[in-house]
């Protein structure tokens, strides 16, 4: 599991005072970052990966605050041409105040198809 610290803007709240649910796929986004690594993990002259599906759970509000809010992200699932990611989103006190999923497809960087995940790629998912 990685621990990945996001800083919390201004611009992510909702006129409620509330992270907006949009800023969370922001996040995750960081968090995907975070865990796999350099970007020539994500897309290379081999092959590129690209997010086929993302869910959230949202549990409890995020408002402002100066502390950052921290993204739990683990590799959960591997398969041939495909693995997900698994989040837990916590808030300034170390709450879970959303679960989430994505499910990353690898694929050939010209045509877009799906392919068999490199070896390397697998290893390193598996390491993280």
């Amino acid at each position: 599991m990685t621990r990945i610290e996001i800083q919390r803007r201004f611009s992510d709240l909702d006129p409620l005072g509330h992270v907006n649910n949009v800023a969370y796929h922001d996040y995750l986004q960081e968090a995907r970052m975070g865990l796999i690594g350099e970007l020539d993990a994500v897309i290379n002259d081999n092959f590129a990966q690209i997010v086929v599906s993302q869910e959230i759970r949202h549990i409890k509000p995020l408002g402002y605050a100066r502390d950052p809010v921290v993204i739990e992200a683990s590799v959960t699932d591997i398969a041939r041409t495909s693995y997900t990611i698994t989040y837990r989103i916590l808030d300034e006190h170390g709450d879970v105040a959303a679960e989430a999923t994505t499910r990353l497809a690898v694929v050939d960087p010209v045509n877009g198809r799906p392919i068999r995940m490199p070896e390397a790629l697998r290893e390193r998912l598996l390491t993280t």
